[in-house]
């Protein structure tokens, strides 16, 4: 992914504007909070399609960082919410865990060809080109080849 200058001047523009946290002890706190916002706006707007290719590809232990990451916040959420009593007004706890079900069920769903004939077509062409398969390599090869001659997918 590149960079534009104007997204870089924005990122600059909001690094100098964040709060300055030096004189508070737990500063990294805050400090890793903005950067973990940072970060999350700019794989936000990375093409989802591209980016579920990458995941297929071999690259799914990206899904399961992000997934440990937020149960990690959604730990500290919870602690800090409960401590600073802003549990009833800001967080609903119930709605959370709809949210929590039904993104396990999404995950639990895996990407298939509507295509069957075509994608095997196109990993039988993969494997002719790489000598170890399966590999991410090779499986990305094969995505790739399977969309570009118009393949689709679903979640099954």
């Amino acid at each position: 992914m590149k960079i534009t200058e104007s997204q870089l001047n924005d990122l600059i523009k909001k690094i100098i504007n964040e709060k300055d946290y030096g004189k508070i002890e737990n500063y990294m706190f805050f400090s890793n909070l903005e950067q973990m916002i940072r970060q999350a706006e700019l794989l936000l707007e990375l093409d989802p399609m591209e980016v579920e290719k990458i995941l297929q590809g071999g690259h799914d232990w990206a899904d399961d960082h992000i997934a440990t990451a937020k149960e990690n916040l959604d730990q500290v959420f919870d602690f800090l919410m409960n401590e600073t009593q802003y549990t009833d007004d800001f967080y609903d706890e119930e709605e959370d865990m709809v949210m929590m079900e039904s993104e396990l069920s999404e995950k639990k769903k895996k990407n298939t060809p509507t295509n069957p004939k075509l994608w095997k077509s196109a990993l039988a062409w993969a494997k002719s080109r790489y000598k170890v398969c399966p590999s991410a390599y090779c499986n990305g090869a094969a995505v790739k080849r399977y969309n570009s001659q118009g393949g689709k997918w679903k979640k099954k």
